[in-house]
């Protein structure tokens, strides 16, 4: 297993076997196409994003804030998974795990400002405004060139799940952990 030192960055690292058992630091993103390799992503309100390409046995995890969509991680660990694993846009599948959902991740003007391009994340109501990771997520990844039929998006809340820990609702060091191999 490989973990991340979570930072809210946009940093993505390729990992194999050699890396097992390590964290590595200053990272949001972990790819790799070693069948011997689970990486693992720790959430608690973010977006975790597991991308898998069955044909060219590859595979990523990202773990997606505002701030690492607001940096790009999602169009910098495909076009590392393009560039270092040979990985066809086209044979993509996303899965998008729970996350807090909108109706519960209100948002500073100034951080709404950030995603402006994507109008369909942004709600605003009673002065606030309340922003749609998951939404921002899926835009992206079309931009990308990701088939929206391949965008499989977990509708469960963290924030209104009690099952699920929510840093928003409890301020709790509890994660949700996320692992992702090819077995």
């Amino acid at each position: 297993m490989v973990l991340m030192e979570q930072v809210h960055g946009n940093t993505v690292v390729r990992v194999d076997n050699k890396d097992e058992g390590r964290t590595i630091k200053n990272c949001d993103a972990l790819i790799s196409n070693d069948p011997e390799v689970i990486l693992s992503v720790r959430v608690a309100d973010c977006l975790p994003i597991s991308i898998i390409d069955k044909k060219s046995h590859s595979f990523g995890l990202i773990h997606a804030g505002w701030r690492g969509l607001d940096n790009g991680i999602i169009g910098k660990t495909i076009a590392l998974m393009v560039s270092e694993l040979k990985i066809g846009i086209w044979n993509l599948k996303i899965y998008i795990g729970p996350h807090i959902c909108q109706k519960h991740y209100e948002v500073k003007s100034d951080v709404s400002e950030k995603f402006r391009e994507y109008p369909a994340s942004i709600l605003q109501k009673d002065g606030k405004d309340f922003l749609n990771l998951a939404k921002v997520a899926e835009l992206q990844l079309t931009k990308e060139g990701i088939n929206k039929r391949n965008i499989n998006i977990d509708k469960r809340c963290t924030f209104e799940d009690l099952s699920l820990p929510s840093f928003r609702r409890d301020n709790t060091s509890s994660r949700l952990n996320i692992r992702l191999s090819l077995t």
